[in-house]
């Protein structure tokens, strides 16, 4: 070794973006272990699932530690997806299940034709090679939909090399099959020193969980026969999630046939065998789809439909989000509503639940917003749910949303007090296990407090904002591990201490009392800051102590002027209390206020629809603009401001349903009064809005409205109910009823005489037939071959006897006639001397001078010969009778023309 080199190295080390310490080595031999573990901090910093891709063309970024839109994504998916990125937080790639774009959203080679499908509810989980660090393995289970069409796409793996094509990726190993059968569920979880990683799928009553180690992946799998059987393909949807320490397992069942019957199952997992064990029933009162654990694997999430019957306060087919308290001895009997989501919520799956790199749960279905779950370790009320609290920049989400593998978001810490300068807490979970433990938290501005030592330290951040903490943990098992946690230190909410609350007086008492809906509370405190949210309580107590909440919507007051305490908060433990103070004005019930007519701008005889602009017009024109008005369906939607018409919207009533409607007119969120107001629906009538009408050459068009109207007004100006126009192109006329108008279009255009191109006689036939062809013309043309007696829209005529036709062919602008020749010949004969058909001959000879008819018996034999009708054939051959039965002819004209065909003798 060269004696230059001093014994004790002072080495300053970056990881990722933002981690930077002293590192000090006394030996090589310390160098080697520091860049191991350097190495393997690198591996797990948390960024793999930086950024999302998922639903129609969304994306987000989570590397600011808050997500922002991302507008470039190629994914247009119902449900799965998955994106990886590397420890850093690049993209890599992502893929749908079936093709696989790169960091530039391109289809990577041979990236198209994997086993998964867009309608898998997790269709792809990503798993690096532990050892192999350009190598990568996307898993793809099955699909119900492929199933259903008579395929099964089973449990598969791709293998994907990002050396290859210039470092964007390659495909090199495509749909390597596991499972011949499996279900739409894949989950992953790191072992616990980070050599090797456990991938578990589900079918029927059996676990498989595929280690993938240095070796890459063990195609045998250890298989867990344990909770219930799933033996209908229809079932095999729903989510299955690892919690992030590995010690749980999360499954939720869609049970759709023969019934809806959703489950949802918590197992204990092993993380050093990969054995499911000890099933636990959580809840079977929801269609369950989507599952997700909090970050320190505290609490379970759930999505699910409410079920009819198991539930007398719930209707059917309501969505549902529930945390389950997996610290409560009764893990079942702890479920708590996150939120319920309004009824009219696309589709029959709940969406997916998805936890990031923040910590916080994130849920999916069609929408162009995702909601969130913002602090998701703590109980009940406290996790702060926020209903489609997060912009996806003009782009929907759908019901799926990128799995990942669930060890990238374990916490080994609980974080307390996060109200700017608090003493914020640091406590560390498995004590016993952490050999050394290094703390940046992110906040250069507090200087050397910004890194600690101590296993449960304390730091009192330097201002408001997000900061990333990063922990490096050294274990006493030898392995290194880092941790990254995002802290959001909170304004003390700059809010409005004292409100006042005013709401209409409408039962006809005018005692005082009125429900409200305390959430428009937060809208006058919060001084226009949309993340600042309110609990409410009846007193300062109990919203200190945050128990004993009132339930917002709908809320009853006790008394004129009652006081209401408000728990204000932008972060759920940075709080400060809001006084309400509930007015109820009196004499503000109009009532009935009157009816107004309205038109039905539909189409359909069982609806009527009408537009909302014409009630927010004329309440316009009765009170004040100057004031807020909104138009309800419902007498309780008018008090509690919930779902008011937009008065561009329009409202389908059916036969049955009410005509009234209800409004509110305010002004500052007070509400100064309330009425109703009937509708008379004013009929639409049934008529064309469009109508071609044809102009003949050098003619002129008559365009007829309909009949019977107020007023009629023309393009062209005129105001009567028909005009004529001598010139193609489109005319429009409006007329109205009462206050309702309407509009019809007539496009005029011209028509050229039509003409006969060509007759196809087909003639000298059992079943003689002609086809007329023409052109030019237009409408709707006619055809006649009795000279116009009687005429069909067909240009083709039937089982014609021989004989001359007059064809005529109109469009009802022009007509044409031409007379035509049908020729033909009996198809038998009796000569028999009665007197009645004893010879054969041409019975239209009189159109066919110089004809020659040759008659011969089946074998071919020439029998007779004749030219002129008169003469004919007798039957006889030579004198003698020929015998009853068929003969041919050859029949030619002067013209050219040349039949054959056969007939009868009969005797």
């Amino acid at each position: 070794m060269n004696a230059d080199i001093p014994k004790k190295l002072m080495i300053t080390v970056k990881i990722g973006r933002f981690v930077e310490f002293l590192v000090c080595c006394h030996a090589m031999k310390s160098w080697t272990t520091f860049l191991l573990f350097f190495f393997m901090t690198a591996v797990f910093a948390q960024r793999e699932a930086a950024n999302w891709y998922f639903g129609n063309f969304a994306g987000l970024d989570f590397n600011s530690g808050a997500p922002e839109f991302l507008l470039d994504g190629q994914i247009n998916t119902v449900e799965g997806c998955e994106s990886f990125s590397d420890a850093q937080g690049n993209l890599l790639f992502y893929t749908e299940g079936k093709t696989v774009w790169n960091r530039r959203h391109e289809v990577m080679p041979n990236g198209t034709g994997l086993g998964g499908s867009f309608s898998t509810t997790q269709s792809a989980l990503v798993v690096p090679h532990p050892v192999s660090k350009n190598l990568y393995f996307i898993f793809t289970p099955d699909d119900a939909l492929s199933i259903s069409l008579g395929g099964s796409n089973g449990f598969n793996y791709s293998v994907l090399d990002m050396s290859r094509d210039g470092g964007l990726g390659d495909i090199v190993t495509k749909n390597v099959t596991l499972l011949d059968e499996c279900s739409e569920k894949v989950s992953a979880v790191r072992n616990q020193t980070g050599d090797y990683y456990w991938v578990i799928t589900h079918y029927r009553n059996r676990f498989y969980a595929y280690r993938v180690d240095n070796l890459g992946v063990n195609t045998t799998p250890v298989v867990s026969t344990v909770g219930p059987l799933i033996d209908d393909f229809e079932n095999i949807r729903g989510s299955l999630k690892m919690s992030p320490n590995g010690d749980k397992l999360a499954i939720a069942h869609t049970i759709v046939r023969p019934e809806n019957k959703g489950s949802l199952y918590l197992f204990d997992f092993d993380v050093n065998t990969g054995v499911v064990s000890n099933p636990l029933l959580v809840s079977d009162k929801r269609l369950y789809y989507g599952v997700e654990f909090s970050s320190n694997s505290s609490k379970l999430y759930a999505s699910g439909l409410t079920i009819s019957g198991n539930s007398a306060d719930i209707p059917e087919n309501i969505l549902e989000l529930v945390q389950f308290d997996l610290d409560d001895p009764d893990i079942p009997g702890s479920a708590y509503v996150v939120n319920t989501f309004g009824a009219n919520i696309i589709g029959d799956v709940a969406g997916s639940l998805q936890i990031g790199i923040d910590k916080k749960v994130y849920h999916a279905i069609p929408n162009a917003k995702l909601s969130v779950i913002r602090t998701p370790n703590l109980k009940g009320i406290d996790c702060d749910f926020r209903e489609f609290g997060v912009d996806l920049g003009n782009r929907a989400s759908s019901y799926g949303l990128p799995p990942f593998i669930q060890s990238f978001f374990e916490t080994i810490v609980t974080i307390e007090n996060f109200c700017e300068g608090d003493v914020t807490t640091f406590t560390t979970e498995s004590s016993g296990d952490v050999a050394a433990i290094h703390w940046d938290f992110g906040d250069p501005a507090s200087g050397a407090n910004n890194f600690s030592t101590d296993l449960n330290p304390t730091h009192v951040f330097s201002s408001n904002g997000l900061f990333e903490v990063t922990v490096e943990v050294e274990y006493t098992n030898g392995s290194n591990r880092t941790f990254l946690e995002f802290v959001e230190i909170a304004e003390i909410p700059d809010v409005n201490s004292v409100v006042q609350l005013v709401q209409c007086d409408v039962d006809g008492m005018d005692d005082g009392i009125s429900k409200f809906n305390l959430n428009e509370a937060i809208s006058l405190f919060s001084k226009g800051n949309e993340d600042i949210n309110g609990l409410f309580f009846t007193t300062e107590q109990d919203a200190i102590a945050n128990v004993n909440q009132l339930e917002p919507v709908g809320y009853t007051n006790s008394a004129n002027n009652q006081r209401l305490y408000v728990r204000a908060f932008e972060n759920a433990e940075c709080f400060v209390i809001v006084q309400v103070e509930l007015i109820v004005k009196p004499m503000s019930d109009l009532g009935l206020y009157g009816t107004i007519a309205v038109c039905d701008e539909g189409f359909s005889a069982l609806a009527s629809t009408i537009s909302l602009s014409n009630v927010y017009h004329y309440l316009e024109g009765e009170f004040l603009s100057s004031k807020s008005i909104k138009v309800f369906s419902e007498l309780d939607n008018a008090l509690l401001e919930l779902g008011p018409f937009a008065i561009d919207e329009e409202l389908i009533l059916g036969p049955f349903d009410s005509r009234t409607l209800f409004f509110r007119i305010e002004e500052e969120n007070a509400c100064d009064q309330m009425g109703s107001i009937q509708l008379n629906i004013l009929e639409r009538p049934d008529y064309e809005t469009e109508r071609a009408v044809q102009l003949c050459d050098n003619g002129e068009a008559f365009l007829m409205s309909e009949l019977g109207y107020d007023t009629y007004t023309w393009s062209n100006g005129s105001a009567s109910d028909a005009i004529t126009v001598i010139e193609p192109g489109e005319y429009s006329v409006t007329f109205t009823q009462g206050v309702c108008s309407y509009t019809q279009v007539f496009t005029v255009e011209p028509v050229a005489g039509i003409k006969i191109s060509e007759i196809d006689i087909r003639d000298f036939r059992p079943n003689n037939s002609v086809v007329v062809h023409v052109e030019a013309g237009g409408g709707e043309i006619q055809y006649s071959i009795d000279g116009g007696v009687t005429f069909q829209p067909s240009n083709s005529f039937q089982e014609l006897f021989p004989g001359t036709y007059e064809i005529v062919v109109t469009d009802n602008c022009s007509e044409v006639s031409e007379t035509i020749l049908v020729g033909g010949l009996s198809t038998f004969f009796t000569p028999n001397g009665d007197g009645i058909n004893d010879i054969w001959t041409l019975s239209n000879a009189t159109y066919f001078p110089n004809f020659k008819l040759s008659i011969f018996d089946k074998y071919g034999k020439l029998i007779n010969r004749f030219t002129d009708a008169l003469v004919g054939w007798d039957g006889t051959y030579q004198n003698q009778p020929m015998p009853s039965d068929d003969y041919w002819y050859l029949f030619e004209s002067e013209e050219g023309k040349v039949a054959t065909g056969h007939f009868s003798l009969k005797r």
